[in-house]
């Protein structure tokens, strides 16, 4: 969807543009690393901060009763 929306390079989303660096001809697998580790870290950072929230739902959900 956002390879069909997005049609400029310059606009594209971390997880689009580390897909179209994969599609070139010469591979800079360092780069796509780094692009790939910087896409992760929001998500990472969003469970550090609701990790507490995350563990309570899913324990609540396993208990049967």
């Amino acid at each position: 969807m956002q390879l069909v929306m997005l049609t400029s390079r310059n606009n594209l989303t971390i997880s689009l543009g580390v897909a179209t660096m994969q599609a070139e001809m010469a591979t800079n697998y360092g780069l796509i690393m780094a692009g790939a580790a910087l896409a992760a870290v929001p998500i990472v950072a969003v469970f550090l901060i609701f990790q507490k929230s995350f563990t309570q739902g899913i324990t609540m959900g396993a208990v049967k009763g």
